[in-house]
């Protein structure tokens, strides 16, 4: 009986020590996690002298953000106050919907780097959860003049040529009406009208134009993002016509 008891106590002991052990570590982790905000820098891309990338995990959400840093003072303003408007915006979602214990917010922002001298072009793509029906992902750019350190929007591209959203909303469309993913032609058809607001997220190629539509602007979610390219020389054709 002696033996059953010492034996019990034995396990009881066993026991609250592991308790123990499992939560010192659960501390250590959140004391080391406390400040959970991390910058390292790594080079990367021919006009990105380098590459920022900032983590943060702290309950209940997640960041992984990864943008460049140039070698253009303007530009560099210009993604970094882009980066921190979506991060707050992300934050502010999550904080009116009410956080959930079970729930986990997540952002992440790529991007990719287009040129066709003298313009760079940044496109940042952005997955965010916060918690709705689905998760959404969709697009933002930013392109810069490097010989005129200036900022190119669509109202640029407009003014330089009157007949820019013409040409370039019927060639989207000629495109897209073969794009077997494209399940509602009249949201298409909305979504391409000749506005700026409607491509106002493009990108300078090699090859011309790359306008990117995130979804719910062309097509319902459940199909996807789109890319469309309109190359230069249709809109050269349409100014020496």
């Amino acid at each position: 009986m002696k033996n059953d008891l010492r034996e019990h106590r034995f396990f009881l002991l066993l026991f609250a020590l592991i308790l123990f052990n499992i939560s010192l570590s659960v501390q250590y982790y959140f004391l080391k996690n406390r400040e959970n905000h991390k910058v390292t820098e790594v080079i990367h891309f021919e006009n990105a002298a380098l590459e920022k990338k900032m983590i943060e995990e702290k309950h209940p959400y997640q960041l992984r953000v990864y943008y460049p840093v140039t070698d253009y003072k303007v530009l560099n303003q210009e993604i970094d106050a882009k980066i921190k408007s979506h991060i707050e915006d992300f934050k502010n979602e999550i904080s009116n919907a009410g956080v959930q214990l079970n729930q986990s917010y997540t952002l992440d922002i790529l991007y990719q780097e287009f040129e066709s001298s003298p313009y760079i072009s940044y496109v940042f793509t952005i997955f965010k959860d916060t918690g709705g029906a689905h998760p959404i992902s969709f697009y933002d750019t930013i392109s810069y003049n490097k010989e005129d350190n200036k900022i190119i929007t669509i109202e640029d591209l407009v003014k330089e040529n009157p007949k820019f959203l013409e040409v370039v909303s019927k060639s989207i469309r000629e495109q897209l009406s073969k794009n077997k993913n494209i399940v509602n032609y009249n949201m298409m058809i909305e979504g391409t009208l000749p506005k700026k607001e409607n491509f106002q997220t493009f990108a300078f190629t090699e090859e011309g134009y790359l306008f990117f539509f995130s979804p719910y602007q062309i097509a319902p979610y459940s199909s996807g993002k789109f890319q469309v390219l309109v190359p230069y020389s249709l809109l050269k054709e349409a100014v020496s016509s």
